[in-house]
């Protein structure tokens, strides 16, 4: 019963151990490394293989998920403060009594003291405070005073404080762990918003590359049209059908075409180079090389359906709406630090005492030595010299128990430092309401953007093509009268120019109609949804360096 007794501690310790397991990850475990393989050779690639390489390898990515499984972290953080703690001492004292009585001769006694405990203290969400404790010491005396040397004596004490106004209750004492609590959906929902950024940000680039593509195929063409133009102008020449001054407007008309070529090929690799950045490709392995061709069909747009989905599943409204909470109860708590603090107290222990008769004497000064422990079997202590007869004090129907009951009020003057920081509490949840109706309005308006965008661009690509069937008669017909000596090299060179112009003017708007179909999905919040990506639960990451 004693053993049963002594061990107390350790069972309540098993009461608040979390259930085995608790903290292991599950099957939705996602192991990342963050040194990935280089991809080398020749890359043919679709928009859905570029995305899937992206959200594979984007490092921007791995930032997020590890913000995530930090704010994981951080509400086993929160909830260890509720751990109970565990505490095993002991300790070893000597002390020399120097004293002037006519009972010390010698004016000296030694008290020597070997003591060991051990202890739990525990916090409860309602805000208590538990400990209990258990001590065991053995002191020896010199003293004519101790009856007992060596004495025995046990300590056993429970104490639990509970604040009823500061501090009181669930909700104030669990406020930073449900904080963290949301700052995980926060961080998942900030996942959420990168991953559809980088998406948009990969359709831009992939079809940006398509355009550049396009555009160095126009200039090469319109480079091929001006060089056939010179060597016929030349043949014209020579046959005293041209001036010189045509085969020199030729010539410069070569000139200024190679030089268009050189910079679209620029603008190619350069933009190249971004996508691969993008997808974490090395610039100087990979080649990629586009497979899909854009969207030119007809969509649905309608402004108010697209801003009323945005305002449902944007990521950033969410996280706003869950940082509002995250304040709200940071003010909640704050208001309850103003308040005066009222903490009840109880305690209850239990004491025994066991030990040999000290061999002392009573009275050194007389001849014959009188053991002061000599009055010990006519006591309570008759009998009880073993250690073990300290612990059995607590199991008897009269043991040397003692408790206490306190009420203890502190009311503090001014409480300046509480009431800043609910004004700034305060404050923070004002922020917070007003950041939630701004990006409110800034989503209505990219969303009207990205509408007008989109809507321009399909009403451009639709007059470039009509701008192209036009010019290519027109060139025709410019290159008729010029063999036919009735027209000059520069006219056709002009007419070049115009056709170039026109199919630029296509290409360019068509990309921008893919581009503003990838920004209308951005701004309504369903890139992942145009994906088939499913981020609501995310799953436990653990990183890799290799």
């Amino acid at each position: 019963m004693i053993k049963l007794f002594a061990l107390l501690p350790a069972l309540v310790l098993l009461w608040f151990m979390p259930a085995s397991g608790a903290a292991q990850l599950g099957s939705d475990t996602v192991e990342i490394q963050l040194e990935k393989k280089a991809i080398e050779g020749n890359l043919p690639l679709t928009l859905n293989g570029a995305v899937e390489l992206a959200l594979e390898r984007n490092p921007n990515l791995v930032v997020e998920k590890i913000r995530v499984e930090q704010a994981r972290g951080k509400i086993e953080e929160e909830k260890g403060n509720y751990d109970p703690v565990f505490n095993l001492r002991g300790s070893v004292s000597r002390k020399d009594n120097v004293v002037a009585s006519r009972f010390y001769p010698t004016g000296l006694y030694v008290d020597s003291e070997r003591a060991q405990g051990i202890g739990l203290q525990s916090r409860f969400y309602t805000g208590a405070r538990f400990g209990i404790d258990l001590d065991f010491k053995r002191l020896a005396s010199s003293s004519n005073t101790q009856t007992l040397s060596p004495q025995y004596a046990a300590i056993f004490a429970l104490t639990l404080t509970q604040p009823l106004l500061r501090d009181f209750g669930t909700g104030v004492n669990t406020t930073r762990l449900r904080v963290a609590s949301l700052g995980e959906p926060i961080a998942e929902r900030n996942l959420t918003l990168r991953t559809s950024q980088l998406i948009q940000q990969v359709e831009e680039g992939y079809w940006s590359l398509w355009y550049l593509r396009q555009e160095y195929d126009v200039r090469r063409k319109s480079f091929e049209i001006a060089r056939e133009l010179l060597r016929r102008s030349e043949d014209l020449f020579r046959s005293g059908r041209l001036a010189a001054v045509g085969v020199l407007e030729a010539r410069s008309g070569v000139a200024a075409r190679e030089e268009a070529l050189i910079v679209a090929e620029r603008e190619f690799n350069k933009f190249e180079d971004r996508l691969k950045l993008l997808l974490q490709l090395d610039p100087g392995k990979a080649n990629i090389s586009l497979v899909d061709q854009p969207n030119k069909t007809d969509i649905a747009l309608d402004s108010a359906k697209s801003v009323e989905r945005a305002l449902k599943q944007r990521p950033e409204i969410e996280a706003l709406n869950l940082e509002l909470e995250q304040r709200d109860l940071e003010q909640k708590f704050a208001a309850n630090q103003t308040l005066p603090r009222l903490d009840f107290t109880v305690q209850y222990g239990m004491n025994g005492i066991s030990g040999r008769p000290n061999q002392t004497c009573v009275d050194p000064t007389l001849s014959i030595c009188i053991p002061v422990g000599n009055n010990v079997e006519g006591s309570i202590f008759k009998g009880e010299r073993r250690p073990k007869d300290a612990f059995d004090k607590f199991f008897t129907h009269n043991p040397f128990d003692n408790w206490s009951v306190e009420l203890k009020l502190q009311i503090p003057l001014w409480n300046r430092t509480a009431n800043a920081q609910l004004s700034e509490a305060n404050l923070r949840v004002s922020d917070a309401k007003v950041r939630l109706r701004s990006a409110r309005d800034q989503i209505e308006t990219e969303v009207r953007d990205a509408v007008r965008e989109t809507t321009s661009a399909k009403k451009r690509m639709e007059a470039a093509l009509e701008t192209i069937k036009f010019v290519e008669d027109q060139l025709e017909g410019s290159r008729r009268k010029f063999e036919a000596g009735l027209g000059s090299s520069y006219e056709v060179l002009q007419v070049i120019d115009d056709l170039e112009k026109a199919r630029s003017n296509e290409n360019r708007a068509v990309l921008d109609y893919n581009v503003g179909q990838s920004k209308l999905r951005l701004a309504e919040g369903s890139v992942l949804e145009n994906f088939n990506i499913e981020l609501k639960k995310t799953p436990r990451y653990i990183f890799r360096d290799q």
